[in-house]
């Protein structure tokens, strides 16, 4: 869906074109030959992404030319965009989802405290403000944000060597 959204399409197009790049999926999915040397599951993702929209937007704008000059604007900007910039796109995208997934993963194994002053180091609070919201010393503070640092990085890593294909 972020990739398709960076072709700066209408939202309810987007969600069209998202439908079928799914039941495009369905329908690849069983050919997809995993090689992690060749390329990764999200390239191969992306490359079909772009291709479904594009094909959509083709049959679109062929159909009537002033009709349809939106579709042909919309072909015109995913032609613009590389191969290598819908990568960029889909690594960004994952780096978020990982993140956000080692944070929700950390919520049970770590202290509130140690939690909420790394959600606090994110945001670029002062470290005297947290140790004041904990009723602790700043001192206090900056080993919570080491900590909880460290195992951001464990469980990113953790995630990454599990998940990423």
């Amino acid at each position: 869906y972020v990739i398709i959204r960076s072709f700066k399409l209408s939202p309810a197009l987007c969600q069209d074109l998202l439908q079928n790049v799914l039941l495009q999926l369905w329908k690849d999915l069983p050919k997809f030959e995993y090689r992690p040397n060749k390329c990764r599951f999200r390239t191969w993702l992306s490359v079909v992404t772009k291709n479904v929209v594009r094909t959509y937007l083709k049959s679109k704008a062929g159909r009537n030319e002033k009709q349809n000059i939106e579709y042909s604007s919309a072909l015109h900007s995913v032609d613009n965009i590389s191969d290598a910039e819908i990568e960029q796109i889909a690594e960004k995208e994952w780096k978020v989802f990982i993140l956000e997934k080692a944070l929700d993963n950390l919520k049970s194994s770590i202290s509130e405290k140690i939690m909420i002053a790394l959600q606090d180091s994110f945001s670029n609070t002062p470290t005297k403000t947290t140790a004041e919201k904990l009723s602790t010393t700043e001192a206090s503070v900056r080993v919570y944000r080491q900590r909880g640092t460290n195992a951001l990085k464990k469980e990113v890593l953790r995630l990454n060597t599990e998940l990423d294909m």
